[in-house]
Formats: structure tokens, C-alpha cells, sequence
């Protein structure tokens, strides 16, 4: 599994509008083979820096998505809101923590990728 954060700044003043906008596209990418889950959020000291972070199957699914017509009319569909390009990372899984009732959190899961 690969998490892919992308990043984006919203013109002030287009908070509102975009976070109804980004709902809507990503309910749009659910059916698209590879996509595991998807969460947007928003910076709480900069209101207008947003994420949304999605969960794939593995890269190849990504990058499918990433160059499909899709999402290109996704990005159009988002680019008056803009203030600059969106930024993404892509991270593959290496440790998992979790709390635990003792002091410190410890490994889950490891994984290789």
C-alpha cells in the first residue's frame, strides 16, 4: 500500500467554496481500481492550506489515476481556486505504530517495499 499527500493553497476567500468542490470530486475517484480510501483536511494555523490524503494499492494504481483524463478534468475543475500548483508526495509504508497502554507506542506492523 502507498499514501499519496497532495497539498494545495486555496485563494483566500475560496475556502468554503473549495472544501464543497473537493467533497464532491472526491467522491468521483471511489470506483477507480487501487483507491483504498481518501481524507481531506485542513491546516488549522493556515485556513486556507488544505490536504487530501489517499491510501492505493500500490503505485502503478496511483500513477494510472494520476495521468487519467479523470483527474486531469478533476484539476481543472479545481484550478480557479488555486493560489500556485498542487504538490504531492507519495509514501510507501514502512513501520505502523499504534498506542499502547504502556509508555511508549511500539511497532505494529512492518512492511517491505
Amino acid at each position: 500500500m502507498i499514501k499519496v499527500i497532495i497539498e494545495r493553497h486555496i485563494a483566500e476567500g475560496l475556502e468554503d467554496a473549495y472544501q464543497e468542490k473537493i467533497r464532491a470530486l472526491m467522491l468521483q475517484i471511489t470506483d477507480r481500481p487501487g483507491f483504498l480510501k481518501g481524507d481531506a483536511y485542513r491546516d488549522i494555523h493556515q485556513p486556507n492550506h488544505f490536504y487530501v490524503i489517499s491510501n492505493w494499492e500500490n503505485i502503478g494504481c496511483w500513477e494510472r489515476w494520476q495521468d487519467s483524463p479523470a483527474r486531469q478534468h478533476m484539476l481543472s475543475e479545481l484550478a480557479p481556486f488555486l493560489e500556485s500548483d498542487e504538490k504531492y508526495t507519495v509514501l510507501a509504508l514502512k513501520v505502523s505504530y499504534e498506542a499502547q497502554p504502556a509508555k511508549y507506542a511500539r511497532p505494529t506492523q512492518t512492511y517491505s517495499y
